[in-house]
C-alpha cells in the first residue's frame, strides 16, 4: 500500500471510529512517520519503531508509549492484522504534581495580556477550561449570558458539562461577542461557515446551519480555507496565547512556568483553598475519576512539616540578622 493510500485509509477508519480532530491528527503523524521508516527499511515492524524512538530520538518513556495506540489502531482497524505485544516502557505510576500560579500572579498576567488573549486566559483561570477541547471550541450558542453559564459540548472524551463563567470576565466577553458578530456578518455574506469537528454533523444539520450566528466560534481563526463546497473558518490555535503567556512570564518576572494548562491548575487550587467541595471541583474540571481531582489536594491542603528553625524560640534569635550570629573559627570548616 502506498503512502497516500495508507493515509486515506487511515483517515477513513479514524472518522468511522469517531476520533476527534486532535486525536486523528496526532495518530496520523505517528502512523505516517512509522510508514515512511518502514518503506525506507530503517526499522523492522513496531518493535523497531519503539526502539528507535527510545534509543535514537531519546524520547521519554511516556512519549514512546504514546506511539502504541496509533500503531495498534493502524494494524487492527486499517490493515486488519493482529497487532501483538511489544516491549514498550511501562506507564509511570508516579503522577507529577500540577504546577499552578498564585491568584496574585494570575491577575498580573491577565492585566498584562492583549484583549483576546486576556479573555482566553481568564476563561482558563476563571472556569477551569481545557485549552483545545473546551475553550477554543466554544460557539456563541454555548454562552448563556443571562445565567452566567457556559455549556461545554463534547469536550475531552466527547463528554459535555456546564461550568460557571467568571463575572470578572463578562465585560471582555461582551466585547468579543460583538466583534464576532461583526466578523460573522462578513463571513455570512461570503458564504463562509464554521464547520463541525464531526463531519457527520454537517450532513445531519446541513451546511446552512453552520453558517448561522449561533454556530460561530467565540475565537475564530484569522484566516479561512476554501473547499469544494465553499469557505470554512475554523477556530483559532493556541499559538498566540502560548506566546503571550511566555512573554508575560519574562516581563513580569514570574518564577513558575506559565502555560495555558497552569491556569486551569490555578483554578482548581484556588477553589480548594476557598474550601470548595472536591466533588464540585471534579464536575467543573470534567474529570471522569475523582482521584484525578484529588491530586490538587496534595498541593493545596498539605503545607508540609514545620521546620525546626521555625519553632517558637529560634525565630526570636534570628529575626534581626542571621549574619550576626557568632561563628566558632575552630569549627568553621568542620
Amino acid at each position: 500500500m502506498k503512502i497516500k493510500e495508507l493515509e486515506d485509509a487511515f483517515c477513513a477508519a479514524s472518522h468511522t471510529a469517531g476520533h476527534s480532530r486532535n486525536t486523528r491528527s496526532r495518530y496520523l503523524g505517528t502512523v505516517m512517520d512509522f510508514a515512511r521508516m518502514m518503506l525506507a527499511g530503517s526499522i523492522e515492524g513496531p518493535q523497531g519503531y519503539f526502539d528507535h524512538l527510545a534509543n535514537d530520538r531519546k524520547l521519554s518513556n511516556d512519549s514512546v508509549r504514546h506511539a502504541l495506540n496509533p500503531l495498534k489502531f493502524l494494524y487492527e482497524k486499517v490493515l486488519q492484522r493482529e497487532f501483538g505485544e511489544f516491549d514498550v516502557p511501562k506507564k509511570n505510576k508516579n503522577r507529577r504534581m500540577p504546577s499552578f500560579l498564585s491568584q496574585e500572579d494570575v491577575i498580573r498576567i491577565l492585566l498584562y495580556l492583549p484583549r483576546i488573549e486576556q479573555l482566553q486566559a481568564g476563561l482558563l483561570a476563571g472556569s477551569g477550561l481545557r485549552v483545545e477541547s473546551d475553550m477554543l471550541r466554544i460557539r456563541l450558542k454555548d454562552i448563556h449570558r443571562s445565567t452566567g453559564m457556559l455549556m461545554i459540548q463534547e469536550g475531552k472524551c466527547d463528554k459535555s458539562r456546564a461550568v460557571r463563567l467568571p463575572q470578572a470576565m463578562m465585560p471582555a466577553l461582551d466585547v468579543q461577542i460583538a466583534a464576532c458578530r461583526r466578523q460573522w456578518e462578513k463571513d455570512h455574506a461570503a458564504g463562509i461557515i464554521c464547520p463541525p469537528l464531526a463531519e457527520g454533523l454537517l450532513k445531519k444539520y446541513g451546511r446552512r446551519t453552520f453558517g448561522t450566528l449561533p454556530w460561530y466560534w467565540l475565537f475564530p481563526s484569522r484566516v479561512y480555507h476554501q473547499t469544494e463546497n465553499g469557505g470554512e473558518r475554523w477556530h483559532s490555535s493556541t499559538k498566540r496565547l502560548e506566546t503571550s503567556l511566555k512573554q508575560a512570564q519574562a516581563d513580569l518576572g514570574i518564577l513558575q512556568r506559565v502555560h495555558p494548562h497552569a491556569l486551569r491548575h490555578s483554578y482548581a487550587h484556588g477553589l480548594l483553598q476557598a474550601g470548595e467541595d472536591i466533588r464540585t471541583i471534579q464536575k467543573q474540571l470534567g474529570h471522569a475519576d475523582v482521584k484525578t481531582t484529588e491530586i490538587y489536594t496534595e498541593v493545596a491542603g498539605q503545607r508540609g512539616a514545620t521546620s525546626p528553625l521555625d519553632r517558637p524560640v529560634l525565630p526570636k534569635v534570628l529575626e534581626h540578622n542571621i549574619i550576626s550570629l557568632p561563628i566558632n573559627p575552630q569549627r568553621r570548616h568542620a
